[in-house]
């Protein structure tokens, strides 16, 4: 939270970079936080206010921030009035955690008005406040009847009071000024700042929310799966099925129409014992019989088409597992966007609806360099280690995964040439490093040329079968990367 000192130097930096100059455009990126574009001194610049607990603040940005397709009420709002407006300049009254803007606007008929906007910075009641020339608020961000404080409401058509300060409350010292070495202006400091902070915090929220979606989509899918194998166990009784219907047909001579049950011998067992089958008596001993053949047949086609859909399930569940590893090893939100496009297209995940703007560029895959100077990539993803080993590797590289664990496809360029034993082992190690076995030690590596990988049909991104392989043994991966660089 920034301190009441902040604030004074921020009053001083942003009368000396705005005032005079004209707010050109509004937008509201999300409901806390507003993005004013001021055009001062001849260039254009960004003013960021924001009300967002934790996070209050106000300074000039070059932070780009996406905006919902329809702008708020309160962006509305604000437009309509400030819009236009010249900026008198900014005061920080009581040396308190709050900045008010002083504006000249202009009405529908072009009429002089004087209007604030207020930028609440104080812990659990912070706030934007958009004041008229008559002291009343206009509206505001947060709407805030406050029922054991009747001094002070904040909804439209309330007189605006300045919020009370705590008791023993005691106003800073002056403030020499901000100085830093990495950082020009107290702007540019908050500004990156803030950006990293909500860089992370979207990339922590993404990730939560995309692993509670693989979980529910694997809850889906093993749910299915139990009432598959469930309706697979009833298939074993079609042979049953079968006996009877050909015991029927056998002695249907001896049946007559309107039976309810009919014993005969089971000539399929070595000692033929008796056997009793249960009859439709509504059915003659024909239907009876080509009742229990089209069961049996049933039954029969059931079978194959449930061993499939098992499989199908089986091979998902292997595949979301093989996800969330990516997910262990995903360092940004951008690792997080690709996860998420790759199970929709794989069908794990619905799709959210089309996305606008340009699309981005592919990431590059993770790289390393041997000491003998041989180039090693791995995959990020599932669907990038499907690009790097049918794509962008040659026939004679080296292929790498770790034996038998979820993990990157791992590529030694090498082209014609015959890698070193040394080599080999630190692509083995960047192998692990990129998968399940990364905590544990003795992992063991397979590898094979590029042109023994083979990718089943139909199969689902990152699913490969290789032959011709060779295994070594990687007792501890940091070490022997270690030593590499």
């Amino acid at each position: 939270m920034i301190s009441a000192s902040f604030v004074s130097c921020l009053c001083e930096e942003l009368n000396r970079e705005l005032t005079g100059g004209r707010i050109d455009k509004i937008q509201q990126p999300a409901k806390d936080v507003v993005l004013l574009t001021v055009r001062s001194t001849g260039m254009n610049r960004r003013l960021l206010i924001s009300a967002s607990p934790g996070k209050a603040r106000i300074h000039l940005t070059q932070t780009a921030y996406e905006n919902p397709a329809e702008p708020p009420l309160f962006c509305i709002l604000l437009r309509k009035h400030l819009t236009g407006a010249l900026i008198e300049g900014f005061e920080q009254p009581g040396q308190d955690r709050l900045l008010v803007m002083n504006l000249v606007c202009f009405d529908d008929l072009g009429r002089e008005t004087k209007e604030r906007l207020i930028t609440e910075m104080i812990p659990g009641r912070t706030n934007i406040v958009l004041v008229g020339e008559d002291g009343l608020i206009v509206d505001c961000a947060y709407r805030r009847d406050y029922e054991a404080d009747m001094y002070r409401r904040l909804s439209p058509g309330m007189v605006y009071r300045l919020p009370p300060k705590p008791d023993g409350y005691t106003p800073p010292a002056t403030d020499e000024g901000f100085s830093s070495p990495d950082f020009d202006t107290l702007s540019a400091f908050l500004d990156a700042y803030y950006s990293a902070k909500e860089k992370e915090e979207v990339y922590h929220r993404r990730s939560k929310e995309l692993r509670t979606s693989l979980s529910s989509a694997e809850k889906r899918i093993r749910k299915k799966l139990g009432a598959q194998k469930i309706e697979l166990e009833k298939t074993a009784s079609r042979d049953t099925l079968r006996r009877q219907a050909d015991l029927i047909t056998a002695n249907i001579w001896r049946l007559k129409r309107g039976e309810g049950q009919f014993t005969c011998e089971d000539y399929f067992e070595p000692d033929c014992p008796e056997v009793t089958i249960e009859l439709d008596p509504l059915l003659s001993p024909q239907s009876n019989a080509a009742k229990l053949y089209k069961q049996y047949n049933k039954l029969k086609t059931a079978e194959g088409y449930l061993t499939e859909l098992i499989k199908k399930a089986e091979e998902q569940l292997d595949y979301i597992a093989s996800v969330q590893e990516e997910l262990n090893r995903a360092a940004s939100d951008r690792d997080i966007s690709d996860i998420r496009a790759e199970l929709t297209s794989a069908g794990v995940l619905k799709n959210r609806g089309k996305k606008t703007g340009k699309k981005e560029k592919p990431q590059a895959p993770l790289t390393m360099r041997t000491k003998d100077g041989l180039d090693v990539l791995a995959g990020r993803s599932n669907m990038q280690n499907d690009e790097l080993t049918f794509k962008l590797a040659h026939k004679n590289d080296l292929w790498f995964h770790v034996k038998n664990i979820h993990g990157s496809h791992v590529i030694l360029h090498c082209g014609n040439e015959v890698p070193s034993a040394k080599s080999i082992e630190e692509a083995a190690a960047f192998a692990v490093k990129n998968s399940q076995g990364r905590e544990g030690e003795n992992i063991p590596v397979d590898f094979t040329k590029v042109r023994f990988v083979k990718k089943p049909s139909g199969s689902l991104p990152g699913k490969v079968i290789y032959t011709d392989y060779q295994t070594v043994i990687i007792h501890h991966w940091k070490d022997i990367l270690t030593a590499s660089d």
